[in-house]
């Protein structure tokens, strides 16, 4: 490990440290960390490298299109609507149909499918933290 990205990991440790953050995910030049902290009283917090993601496929089929996260946050299966499906694999979806949302900031983002097509894949789990463009959902259209 570099000095510098040395002396960057320490500083983010202060941050998280003097923070209410539980957990954070960085990757810096191919490699990823995740810093989580224990909120118990006096807990520092501690860095570990981080699990490796599935590489999502590098270009969905012809027929297939993914669904991305639209902001760093949190993905919810459930935006919170009254009668909102959670959806699966194998479950139809229309376009403009809202497909879960990411929690940034206290705030709900709702995702939807910009075309109708079949689920083929849920890609992250209920309460994964989710990157700017990860892929959600695989859709394969009709």
């Amino acid at each position: 490990m570099s000095d510098k990205l040395a002396d960057q990991l320490g500083e983010l440790l202060r941050l998280v440290d003097g923070s209410d953050v539980e957990q954070l995910e960085v990757e810096h030049d191919g490699v990823r960390f995740l810093v989580r902290r224990e909120l118990t009283t006096e807990a520092a917090p501690v860095v570990q490298p981080a699990p490796a993601r599935p590489a999502p496929e590098a270009r969905p089929r012809a027929d297939s299109f993914v669904i991305t996260a639209p902001v760093v946050g949190v993905f919810r299966r459930s935006a919170g609507g009254k009668g909102e499906v959670i959806l699966d694999a194998g479950d139809a979806v229309s376009a403009g149909q809202v497909v879960g949302a990411v929690e940034a900031m206290g705030m709900l983002n709702r995702v939807q499918s910009e075309r109708s097509g079949v689920v083929q894949e849920v890609m992250v789990r209920e309460g994964q933290p989710v990157e700017y463009g990860q892929p959600l959902l695989l859709v394969r259209q009709p």
